[in-house]
């Protein structure tokens, strides 16, 4: 199965920006990926009755003996909430160059994600 690219993105200014005008479903099957940059942070708004949790996955290890580095749990986002996730390191850098964010905790009725550039 193929994760979902979210591929909207804007960067924010002094003016802001409004960030559920760039959003896209999230995907609580196969996932979600978004291209990776040093400065980038992902809005979440979960419009559901109940909280969803992303988790964003590390493909990498550390020392001689592989160890891997543990996926990073994020903060479960409460219905009607909405969380800001990032940046994020290199660590986070999957080999297509993407971020893998999976959910958990809901089936999804209206949770919006959006790609803003810092």
């Amino acid at each position: 199965m193929a994760r979902t690219a979210i591929t909207a993105s804007t960067t924010l200014t002094e003016a802001g920006i409004d960030p559920t005008a760039v959003d896209a479903a999230i995907d609580t099957v196969d996932g979600n990926s978004f291209p990776w940059r040093e400065h980038r942070l992902l809005f979440v708004l979960n419009g559901d009755d109940a909280s969803v949790t992303p988790t964003f996955l590390t493909p990498g290890t550390v020392g001689r003996q592989a160890l891997a580095i543990p996926d990073f749990a994020g903060n479960a986002i409460p219905a009607a909430g909405y969380k800001i996730f990032g940046p994020f390191g290199p660590e986070f850098r999957q080999a297509d160059g993407s971020v893998y964010v999976n959910w958990a905790g809901t089936t999804p009725a209206s949770i919006t994600a959006a790609v803003l550039d810092a």
